[in-house]
Formats: structure tokens, sequence, C-alpha cells
């Protein structure tokens, strides 16, 4: 953690003893807690949170009111929570001050104290190489792109309500029903590959494609067969063989909390005859929680049309055995899963699940949705990472709608790093917007300086930077819903374009940006500047930002004489003297500066 680090994390708590935790460590790990600005003897009260035990450490004193003390980590995955308790019962235990960060939506301006935290993790279970910082872009399929105009209209309907077949570019219907339809497909995709290829996309992510009743298909029908709106199941055999052949991998969601009322497993209409509400001797029955058999059930946030699912051992047999849904379209090629409502299911349902995936493919990348922090989830028994809202709204706050500070940007960003074992911290799946959000475009109110910075940013930080469809181009949409607007083939921004292309294609010939380690170096709240270092061998990368509406130049202490080129706009080369590099951020700027050779 580097001292401008340290002094904003001052700034931003109140005068007293100081504290701040260490990273996340491995199994069996010693970590040094160090304890400043403490003229009492402190004691710490330590917690493992899976096992609920607890023990209590003395701390030594290290001179003017410093203080240390050695903590051991477990032998097994975990959840360290601590805090100081003084000599002087007067005095209130001390406790970790965070910000609030939001949920479904970004918070700024709150804080919470809760206790410290070090997160225990298993070196051996961390992701795979290959997902360390690559590119992922997200495809909402009904609106990406129709390469089989056949397909549009197979809708059985949509909960009571005719299916709604729209032009492509139209708005989406709102508010929403989930009853409109584009004609989007996997056809699409696959006549796309080349445009995405050139982007510069190594993983695509799929929000679902298993045979559904509405547009998002977050009510599974069936599990095992392709919705037919989206093409066939050789339409898809044949898109795993084309990405794979261009060196992009295939991440499908996985839906497993609900699935539609409709489905084979429900079947409130009887259209297949075995469904839970048909007869209590289905066998599908024990599979849900009916209140009153057959019409009053627990359904996910209480929608009738997305029964819940009962963790009983049919239904994880059904999901994660070894002829289950996970291993299913494991063995068909997919590379991997993201995990939707991640927290409606247990924890051990995905440790399970992690089991499973990583008997039939090593190294598959698996990604929970969970919009607040996950790092229960990243210890090395459920899941690889997250998709990594806290970033989002952590960049959005900055760069988008001024509501941090660089201060409170880089407290975030430091918390948000500690609480995730560094191994993990290049594969999490850093998400701006996506199908749940508004648009980055929108919510810059069009300020397209705005939507490069936060994109340069993106790129330019630790993980596996996730582009929605669409936002390369400068899509725009109020809400989730408005969103999921159609992909605009025939009006695609060209010049955004070309700067997405431009800044993916320096990340991916980038050590220092895919896998470099994270240094802050410019943090100055009065001139709204923030900027860090990520360095790999000898490779280094500064990315300096500028979240004024005015062109200011940076001074920047340097060691040596080397001239360093600003690679995003590609126009200037600097060069440090006397030990200080000037450089000239425009207004909402960012650069890039490379050494030269």
């Amino acid at each position: 953690m580097s001292s401008l680090s340290v002094q904003a994390a001052r700034r931003l708590r109140p005068a007293g003893p100081f504290h701040i935790p260490p990273p996340a460590q491995p199994l069996r790990a010693v970590c040094h807690l160090i304890l400043e600005d403490c003229p009492y003897q402190p004691e710490i009260y330590v917690t493992d949170t899976r096992r609920e035990l607890g023990w209590h450490l003395a701390m030594t004193p290290d001179g003017n009111n410093r203080w240390t003390a050695e903590l051991r980590m477990p032998t097994e995955v975990t959840i360290l929570h601590y805090h100081f308790k003084f000599d002087d019962d007067a005095l209130p235990p001390l406790m970790e001050r965070r910000q609030v960060e939001g949920r479904n939506t970004p918070i700024y301006g709150e804080w919470i104290e809760e206790p410290f935290k070090i997160a225990v993790y298993d070196p051996a279970r961390m992701p795979a190489e290959w997902t360390k910082g690559m590119i992922i872009y997200q495809i909402f399929p009904d609106r990406f792109a129709n390469g089989d105009p056949s397909n549009d209209r197979l809708s059985m309907g949509v909960y009571g309500h005719e299916p709604l077949y729209l032009e492509w570019g139209e708005r989406p219907e709102h508010p929403p029903l989930g009853r409109d339809f584009f004609g989007g497909d996997l056809r699409g995709v696959i006549d796309k590959l080349d445009y995405l290829r050139d982007l510069g996309v190594d993983c695509l992510y799929f929000t679902p494609i298993f045979h559904a009743a509405s547009n998002h298909r977050y009510d599974a029908i069936d599990y095992f067969k392709i919705d037919p709106m989206l093409g066939t199941e050789q339409d898809f055999d044949e898109l795993i063989e084309k990405a794979h052949a261009q060196d992009m991998k295939i991440v499908l969601d996985a839906v497993f909390n609900h699935c539609s009322s409709d489905s084979r497993y429900f079947d409130i209409v009887g259209r297949y005859g075995e469904g839970a509400v048909v007869s209590k001797h289905s066998p599908y029955y024990r599979w849900f929680d009916f209140i009153e058999w057959p019409h009053a059930y627990r359904g996910w946030q209480g929608l009738g049309f997305m029964p819940e699912f009962v963790e009983c051992p049919e239904v994880e047999e059904f999901f994660v055995g070894p002829e289950g849904v996970s291993a299913y379209w494991l063995e068909r090629g997919i590379d991997g899963w993201r995990c939707d409502v991640a927290f409606d299911n247990s924890d051990e349902f995905w440790r399970r699940f992690r089991k499973r995936i990583d008997s039939i493919r090593p190294g598959a990348y698996s990604i929970a949705e969970l919009w607040i922090n996950a790092t229960h989830y990243m210890l090395g028994d459920t899941f690889n990472g997250s998709m990594n809202y806290r970033l989002g709204w952590a960049l959005w706050g900055f760069c988008l709608t001024d509501s941090l500070t660089p201060s409170e940007l880089d407290d975030r960003l430091m918390t948000l790093q500690r609480d995730t074992p560094e191994p993990a911290l290049y594969s999490q799946m850093n998400v701006v917007d996506s199908h749940d959000t508004a648009r980055i475009m929108t919510v810059a109110k069009r300020d397209r300086r705005r939507v490069k910075q936060i994109a340069a940013f993106h790129l330019a930080y630790p993980g596996a930077p996730m582009i929605y469809y669409g936002s390369e181009t400068g899509l725009e949409g109020e809400d989730a819903e408005d969103g999921r607007r159609c992909m605009p083939w025939d009006d695609l921004d060209q010049e955004m374009l070309t700067y997405y292309k431009h800044i993916i294609s320096i990340h991916r010939r980038s050590r220092a940006l895919r896998l470099g380690s994270y240094e802050t170096i410019l943090l100055d709240d009065g001139r709204r500047l923030y900027g860090f270092a990520r360095r790999c061998d000898d490779e280094v990368v500064l990315a300096l930002f500028n979240g004024s509406d005015e062109a200011i130049e940076v001074d920047l202490q340097q060691d040596d004489s080397r001239q360093w080129e600003e690679v995003i706009h590609g126009r200037d080369v600097f060069q440090a003297q006397n030990g200080v590099l000037k450089v000239q951020l425009e207004a909402r700027g960012a650069v890039w500066l490379m050494p030269v050779d």
C-alpha cells in the first residue's frame, strides 16, 4: 500500500488509534498487525467466522504509541474478523470504518463500522492463468445480432401475454413484461465472431440461452435444451467450435435458484404432464416449497412465475451431479459459468458445484453474481470471483458523476484489493455496466470524455474487464431494461469503437496491464487527480486521470531520466528533468505512459 493511500486513509478517518488490515492471506501464513497512534494498551479479539470460535492476542509496544502482534492463519479457508479493545474500559472498541458502497445501485457519502477482516484463501485453488486480465464481452442474445430470421417468432407466449415482435432498433417495451423479442440468436453471434476478434475479445459471456418463456431467459423451461428462438443444438456446437478456433472462451449463465412456472419441472399449465403442480407423486414435487399445494409456493423475489428450487438431494443431483446441468454443458465445450443470484443458494451448494466443475474441466471459470462484498466466495472452495460491481460503482463515482473524491476512490480500491486474494484479483469480472444497470454513456450524460476516461480506467485496473455489448460503440439506456437495446449494426459509433479497439489492443499486449502490481502514485483531491502504476517484471505503465473540467499539468517524481510515451493518444513523449516528470492532462482526460524502448 503506497504512502499516498495511507495518507488518504488517515484523512478519511477520525483522529485516534489507526490500523490498516493486511491483505488476504494464504493458509497457515503469519501476518503482522500494527496499531498506531494508540497511547493505551490494546488487545485483539479474533473470530474465525467459519468455525464460529475466537481467541485473544496481546500486542507488544513498538515505541511512539505503536503496537504489533503476530497472527497465524488457520489451516482451512475462512474469514477472520477482529477488533481492538483497550485497557481503558471507557474507550469503545476500534473497528474498521468502511464506505457503504451500495447494492444494486451505488451509494456515496455513507460510512459504516464493522470488524476488521482478513480473508484466508487456498493458493492451490485460485483461478486459472487463462482468466487473468482477459477481455470479457457480455451478450444479451436477443439483442446482439439476428443471423437466422426463421426462428424469430417461435415464442409460446409469456405468462398470459401475447409475444411482442419488434423491429431491430426499436426501444424495448416499458414497463417490461419480458415478452418483446427482436430476433437475436446464436447464428448472429457466429456471424459476428470476426467483429469480436477484431475488438480484442477473449471470452464471451452469455446471459441465459436455455429454453425459456421470456426474452431474458432467467426462467428456464428446460436446462438441457437451447431456446428454439436462439437456434439449434447444431448452432450451439458450431458457435463453440468457431469461437474456440478464434481463441475465444464461452461462459454461460447458470440460473440454479429458480425456473419458469411453465417449466417441465413445475408445469403450471400441464403442458408436460409430470410437473410438481400436476401431482404430489411427481418426481419434481419435492423440488419446490409449497405453502399450500398446488397454488401457493415460494417464488424468487415473490414472483409466482419463477418458483424457487429446494436444495434437496434430487435438485443437487440435477444441477451438480455427474450427469447434471453443470457437467453436461462443460462436456459440450463451454469454459465456465457465471452463476445468477448466487446468494440465494447455500454456500455448500456452490462448494459442491465447484468440486463438480473442477472434476469435469479443471481451470473452468466460475463467477458469482453478488453486488456487495464477495470475499467469502473467493477463497478457493466456491468461485473464482464475482461480478465486480464494487469496482463499477467506484469508477462511476469518480469518472461519471463526481460523487467520489480521489481519496474516497482510492480508499474504496484499496479496501477492495485487501478483500480479494491477490492471485484472484486478476480474474475478477470487472463491471462498469451490464444487463442489470444503466449504460455508462447515459450515466455520463453523453459526455464522451467521461466515457473514454472510465474505459481507460477499466482497462488499466487489475482484473478481467467485462464490456457490455454495445458500450464500445456508445449504446445508451436509462436503466436495466432500456439498456438492453439492440446492437446498432447500421449505425456504429466508429470513433468510440476505434478508441475501444486501441486501448484493448494495448491491454492485451501489456503484461503490466494484465498481470502487474498496483500502486497509487497520484492523489490530489483539490484538483481531482488520480493515478496508479502497474508493474510486471521490467515493464511498467503509469495510468493518470483528470476528473476535473480543466486541463492540468502534473508533476510526478521519477528516479531516472528515461523517456515516456503517451500510448492512448500516441502524440506526446515526456522526459523527467531533475527528477520530475511533467505530464499534461486534458480536462476529463486519461493517459497511459510507457517507457520508450
